[in-house]
């Protein structure tokens, strides 16, 4: 029992310093961390999660912390918004040209080119565990689609 749990502190830490080291990697003249894992949500997210609740969730802060960043992009001129069809007290967050090609210099391609050492097998089961224990953690923002 001793070792199951001297693996999973191991587990633990390393997983903590490696999320330290892409945080390292996230600081950027352009952007603070938070803001490019923003502009990786809104390229990725469908149109009605493009919102500051949708980022809120994703990203584990208060909707006050989410608009303050949705607020730096758009000063940046990296996002634009635009009122939702369905319920004009909705802003509907969408990258602009300059977010897009920002983007193209995403400094968590590092961490995608390390993931290219493993081979695609290995990659699976590394995301599937990933997100196993992702969910066990937070399980209410990261819950996929169609899971109660």
């Amino acid at each position: 029992m001793r070792t199951n749990n001297t693996s999973a502190l191991a587990i633990a830490a390393l997983v903590e310093q490696l999320g330290r080291q892409v945080q390292n990697l996230c600081f950027t003249r352009e952007l603070a961390p938070v803001q490019w894992s923003a502009l990786r949500y809104f390229a990725k997210a469908g149109p009605a999660a493009r919102t500051v609740s949708g980022l809120a969730a994703y990203t584990g802060v208060n909707a006050s912390s989410a608009s303050r960043t949705i607020q730096l992009l758009l000063g940046k001129g990296l996002v634009r918004t635009e009122t939702d069809l369905g319920d004009c007290r909705i802003r509907v967050v969408s990258l602009s040209q300059t977010g897009i090609e920002l983007l193209d210099r995403d400094p968590l391609a590092a961490l995608t080119g390390a993931m290219h050492t493993l081979d695609e097998d290995e990659q699976v089961v590394l995301r599937d565990l990933l997100e196993k224990v992702l969910f066990q953690l937070f399980p209410k923002p990261f819950k996929k689609t169609g899971e109660s």
